[in-house]
């Protein structure tokens, strides 16, 4: 009797674990790497440095990749909003540090008929890029509200 207290608590922890993984994971849904022309094409990368967080309303990622052959690399950043209603409306602000890598900032005039997936922008050169063992520190301003989220490394390439 008492065994299959004891596997029923392990089967029902088990269970909760993993569905909160999977939700952790879900905040990311509509901007992961394989969204990107670039890296959805096929082509053999030198790197790809990927950095993402998430605080109460956002969930960030900013991306690194060189293909294989080339002199310069590409940076691209994108947030989700993820918190409750009402959705972000009129002007979003934004600005984010990285350890190596520069820093940048913008501003989108009007975000009322944009999904939930923000497509920052992309930077390239042939210059320095993010650390991949540091974090990159965002900022972003809406609705009168701001919120600061810490993008973390998830692995290199």
């Amino acid at each position: 009797m008492r065994w299959r207290m004891i596997l029923t608590f392990l089967l029902a922890s088990t269970l909760l674990l993993s569905g909160c993984k999977q939700n952790e994971n879900d905040v990311y849904i509509g901007m992961q790497r394989n969204t990107i022309q670039d890296l959805k094409s096929g082509r053999e990368m030198d790197y790809i440095y990927e950095f993402r967080g998430h605080s109460k309303h956002w969930a960030a990622l900013y991306i690194t990749y060189k293909p294989k052959g080339e002199e310069n690399h590409t940076s691209r950043l994108f947030m989700k909003y993820i918190g409750k209603d009402p959705r972000p409306s009129g002007q979003l602000r934004y600005e984010y540090d990285t350890v190596g890598g520069g820093d940048g900032n913008g501003t989108l005039p009007s975000v009322d008929k944009i999904g939930n997936v923000y497509s920052l922008g992309s930077s390239g050169g042939n210059g320095s890029t993010a650390n991949p063992d540091s974090s990159v520190k965002m900022q972003v301003w809406w609705n009168k509200t701001s919120e600061t989220i810490q993008l973390d490394p998830i692995g290199t390439e």
